[in-house]
């Protein structure tokens, strides 16, 4: 229970501190998911997942039952025609407002939110990479602190390799405005 707790809590962090909101949006085209650490196959089933959810996914992989905080963030990114996944992110802020960012170690590229609430992949990294990586993590886990101590109803268990993937059962009204 400690270690869904833990996980819950950082990557409810890291989704307040990149700006997405901690409740269902009108766009909601992007998941947090938490595991073990990152390798072909969790990429592989990311990727999957990720196509049965019609949605990006964020994912945080940690190395024992027993880490305070993730060995690393994989993006599952859906194009056109693939999913793509990107291993190895870190985490990156720029100072203490400014949303925190996932940059690529592989490529020069990195993770935003943009204003429709989508995941963005942007070309070039930011300078500074170290002292970005160390602030993002304690932004995040001070972040995390001050969530709450309970695992959210909305919490489901993917069992790998499933072929499906229970809906969420709680309806959310989408506010609509007319301009």
């Amino acid at each position: 229970m400690d270690m869904m707790l833990r996980h819950q809590k950082t990557m409810l962090a890291l989704r307040q501190q990149m700006g997405w909101p901690l409740f269902k949006p009108a766009n909601d085209c992007l998941a947090f998911g938490s595991g073990k650490t990152s390798d072909f196959e969790v990429g592989m089933e990311l990727g999957r997942i990720a196509q049965m959810l019609g949605k990006d996914i964020i994912y945080s992989g940690w190395a024992s039952v027993g880490a305070t905080t993730p060995a690393g963030f994989t993006i599952a990114w859906r194009g056109l025609l693939t999913v793509d996944v990107i291993n190895r992110a870190l985490p990156y802020a720029a100072n203490d407002q400014a949303p925190i960012v996932l940059v690529s170690t592989r490529c020069d590229e990195h993770f935003v939110i943009d204003q429709r609430g989508s995941l963005a992949r942007v070309p070039g990294r930011p300078k500074s990479l170290g002292a970005g990586r160390r602030l993002a993590m304690k932004r995040i886990k001070a972040a995390a602190k001050t969530m709450g101590d309970e695992l959210l109803a909305g919490n489901r268990h993917v069992p790998w390799g499933s072929d499906t993937i229970a809906p969420d059962t709680v309806p959310i009204e989408t506010v609509v405005r007319f301009g």
